[in-house]
This record gives structure tokens, C-alpha cells and sequence, in this order.
């Protein structure tokens, strides 16, 4: 392994998984200053530091150290969310089934999406995502359903466009994403026409957790076959499925009345 850029902070990781393996019984100073190759006073200091931040807790009798409660909030927090997965996965195989169309589960992570899920059509529609695949979430219908639900920071995205010299999507301007999120803002979800895979449109509509948009669900086509209005009818279908497949706190944003594409 390469030599972490950080070392205190390589030291800090390390402190929380030998705790994690080790489990409640915890670590004495001595053993956790062992396992990291590192003097007892540099060890101290390292754990004095989590437990400001209550990522260690320290055991008044033993004076072991085991995980903190801000750890265990992380983690839960951390799991709330992925938990969309399983919660969503029946609903996009449904959808995918009746339409007979591909669907995709994604997250933004930065100025990308990274696709959770997909279920593959029962005919011939080849899509080149794949699970755990990256995208430009500005090109992708998927990408731009979740930044429409918010004001994200546009330094990582204006990277990715035209107008810089190392922007991968030369074709596609920061004015043309801005109108593509307004209009879906207007209609309640995102297009993405050949923007991102040539012969391949999407419709995404976002999922929000706790008002929050977490994710989108996406269905991507044959551009050849497919026009604006028939991806509207996908959406249309997909909130009728939501409503026996999609539970409290997940759910979609409130739908303009009689949106349709422009």
C-alpha cells in the first residue's frame, strides 16, 4: 500500500478500524500504540482527537477505548441513505417489466453520477452503464434530475463543460445544462437526448429521503423510437407504480399540474 499523503490522519483511520474489529471490549493504549508502529504519546493524541469529536469513548474503569457514538451516527446515517437501494430495486424490476425498457437507479456523487442499479430490458436495448459505472451527471438525465432539485456548487460541473480547454463534454455549454435543469424544474423530470450515449434517450425523475433529493430513477430507450412524449408517459407510470412501491421517508417531488415536455 502507498504511503498516505496525511499520516496523522492515516493514523486516525487506522485507531477507527482496529476499534471497529475489535468490537465493544475496546483497546488499551498499549495495544493500539503496538498495532500502529507508534510511541504511546503520539497514540494519546491521536485518540484525544477522536474523542473531541466523539468518534472514541474511553471507559472510566478500564481505561480501554472502543468506538465513540458519533461513529455509530456516521454509520447509521451513512446506511439510512444506501438503504434506497433495496427499497427502490422492486419498484425500477416492475417498471422495467411492464415498459420493457431499461431503468436505473443513481447518486451524484460530485459532478458524476454513479449508477446503484439497473435492471436490463427483456428486448434488445443495449445501454453501456453498468453498476458502479460514472457518468457526467451534467449529460445524463439522471445527473440532472437531482441537481434540479438543488443549488449545488457549480465549480466541479462547469469543469466538465465546454469552454475549458480540459472539459470532457466539449458539446455541451454551462447555458445549455442551466435550461435543461429549468425545464425540469417546470416538468417535474429530466431528458437527456443522445447527450450522453449516442441512439440512447432517458427520463429521470428524482427521489427525495426526508425532502431531501438522495437519488433518480431513470429509463432509458431507443432514441430512434422514442419521442418526448412517450418518455412523459414512462414518468406518468412510474408515479403510478410509486405510489404501491415507494415508502415514507422516500418519495417524489410534487408533480407541476399538466407538465409535459418543451
Amino acid at each position: 500500500m502507498a504511503e498516505s499523503p496525511v499520516r496523522s490522519v492515516d493514523k486516525a483511520l487506522a485507531v477507527l478500524q482496529l476499534l471497529g474489529e475489535k468490537g465493544p471490549d475496546g483497546l488499551s493504549l498499549v495495544d493500539i500504540a503496538q498495532a500502529l508502529g507508534s510511541p504511546k504519546s503520539g497514540a494519546h493524541l491521536t485518540l484525544s482527537a477522536l474523542r473531541h469529536r466523539g468518534f472514541v469513548a474511553q471507559d472510566r474503569e478500564s481505561g480501554r477505548y472502543r468506538l465513540g457514538g458519533e461513529t455509530l451516527r456516521v454509520a447509521a446515517s451513512y446506511e439510512e441513505k444506501l438503504s434506497f437501494r433495496t427499497s427502490l430495486l422492486p419498484l425500477i424490476r416492475r417498471l422495467s417489466e411492464e415498459i420493457r425498457q431499461v431503468c436505473h437507479v443513481g447518486i451524484l456523487d460530485g459532478a458524476d453520477i454513479i449508477y446503484l442499479e439497473k435492471v436490463d430490458a427483456d428486448r434488445s436495448v443495449t445501454v453501456g452503464s453498468k453498476i458502479g459505472g460514472r457518468n457526467p451527471a451534467a449529460s445524463t438525465a439522471l445527473g440532472r434530475a437531482v441537481l434540479a432539485c438543488h443549488d449545488w456548487d457549480s465549480g466541479a460541473l462547469r469543469a466538465q463543460l465546454g469552454g475549458t480547454k480540459a472539459g470532457p463534454l466539449p458539446g455541451l455549454g454551462w447555458a445549455h445544462l442551466q435550461d435543461a435543469l429549468e425545464q425540469a424544474r417546470a416538468r417535474g423530470y429530466a431528458l437527456d437526448l443522445e447527450e450522453n450515449e449516442p441512439g440512447i434517450a432517458c427520463v429521470a425523475v428524482p427521489v427525495l429521503l426526508n425532502g431531501i433529493p438522495c437519488c433518480a430513477i431513470s429509463i432509458s430507450t431507443l432514441a430512434a423510437e422514442t419521442g418526448p412524449e412517450t418518455l412523459a408517459g414512462y414518468v406518468e407510470r412510474l408515479h403510478a407504480l410509486a405510489a404501491q412501491y415507494l415508502v415514507p421517508p422516500l418519495q417524489f417531488p410534487s408533480r407541476p399540474v399538466g407538465a409535459r415536455p418543451r
